[in-house]
């Protein structure tokens, strides 16, 4: 029979974002929580709980330009439903964060514009 149980546990630590920065600003960043942030972390588990091991990765996320949020767009069923999606026009990998947001990645597409907003974010 099974039995579940939780184990390997996830500490995110994030560091500042901005969408204004550029590629050089993020390396920048991945580099200081390489340099200085991880050796903090891995002095602090080896003084105060030995055999606690962690990694250090850095993940790929992509920001809303308006909102500097991390992106999040409809997914195909999401756009499917209608009780999920802005109105018939909605389709997948629409954003769902911003009315300026939504405005432009219809305008890149033609798609029409949402009624609501009269055509304007």
């Amino acid at each position: 029979m099974k039995k579940p149980a939780k184990t390997n546990g996830r500490l995110v630590i994030t560091p500042p974002v901005s969408p204004f920065w550029s590629a050089s600003d993020y390396a920048h960043e991945t580099e200081i929580m390489r340099s200085t942030v991880w050796p903090a972390v891995q002095k602090l588990l080896a003084e105060n709980w030995p055999g606690f091991s962690a990694a250090f990765t850095a993940d790929d996320i992509t920001l809303c330009t308006h909102c500097r949020s991390e992106f999040e767009a409809l997914t195909a069923d999401e756009a499917a439903d209608g009780s999920t999606n802005q109105d018939e026009h909605s389709v997948e990998g629409e954003p769902v964060c911003r009315y300026a947001a939504i405005a432009e990645f219809r305008a890149e597409r033609g798609i029409p514009a949402l009624a609501e907003t009269g055509g304007v974010a």
